[in-house]
């Protein structure tokens, strides 16, 4: 297969065959793609996990088992302030 790329690109794949850590511009793209598999399956993942929470968030709501909306944004607060701190804390 024969691909055309931007010089840009081109200079970037040269740069990492040129460090040593690649042998050719073809591992330097099957590297890519690897990670973009993993970025896309981790993101599957995190696509699927907000799903179901919402998905039992909804089952919890229809069981009368929600929050009031005010004490649910001060909780959201809460934890903003608390994630805040600690962001704080190790800066």
């Amino acid at each position: 297969m024969t691909i055309t790329i931007k010089p840009e690109l081109e200079r970037k794949i040269a740069d990492k065959v040129k460090s040593g850590r690649y042998a050719s511009a073809d591992e330097v793209v099957a590297d890519a793609l690897d990670v973009l598999d993993r970025v896309e399956a981790a993101e599957r993942l995190r696509e699927a996990d907000i799903s179901a929470k919402a998905k039992e968030g909804r089952a919890q709501a229809e069981r009368g088992e929600g929050i009031p909306a005010d004490m649910a944004v001060a909780r959201l607060w809460d934890r903003i302030d608390r994630w805040r701190r600690e962001r704080r804390e190790t800066v």
